[in-house]
């Protein structure tokens, strides 16, 4: 097994941010999702991951965005974050889902490879650090990844209504109840 570092992002790691993005949406949505919510490039994603640093291009307080890389390559990151409202959820979700893995993204060639379970260990005891036990993610219904979170043991507790530039769809949002199960998970 090839040595995989795991650790926060710095400004430098855009590009790869960008690129890694980009690449796995295309290779999960082609086909699934309308040609339109793909017609972005790495360049643009890039730039849009630059917001989330400082001048000196360290994380800005509270952003929290992990990169795992093999030889100082970046081939997946994730991004927590405290939990985004649910007003439009199909049950409410509970005040004690805190924390949410936003983003969770490996490059389509590093795929089913353990990258995916060491972010999402690490985004784990990240929001536990923060005073989290429960952690949430969102996946699309389209995305037939979403038997990886249950394959982690998340279990579906809601869904709600999603726009993505103009293709209405649905969110399912998944919860894991004892996040120290996913910390232990390292693969």
């Amino acid at each position: 097994m090839t040595d995989i570092n795991v650790r926060p992002a710095h400004i430098a790691d855009c590009p790869a941010l960008g690129r890694v993005l980009v690449s796995a949406t295309n290779d999960t949505f082609r086909g699934l999702v309308p040609e339109q919510s793909l017609e972005w490039t790495p360049e643009q994603s890039a730039k849009n991951w630059e917001r989330n640093f400082n001048e000196e291009g360290v994380l800005k307080e509270g952003e929290n965005i992990f990169v795992a890389e093999i030889e100082a390559d970046v081939v997946g990151f994730a991004l927590l974050d405290e939990t985004r409202p649910t007003d439009t959820a199909t049950p409410p979700i509970d005040d004690k889902y805190t924390h949410e893995l936003v983003v969770l993204q490996v490059a389509p060639e590093w795929q089913r490879q353990s990258i995916g379970r060491l972010l999402v260990a690490r985004v784990a005891a990240e929001a536990q650090a923060q005073g989290a036990t429960h952690l949430l993610v969102r996946v699309l219904k389209e995305n037939p990844n979403w038997v990886f979170y249950e394959r982690l043991s998340a279990v579906r507790l809601a869904s709600q209504p999603h726009d993505w530039d103009g293709f209405k769809s649905e969110l399912i949002i998944y919860g894991w109840n004892n996040i120290d199960q996913l910390i232990n998970n390292r693969g």
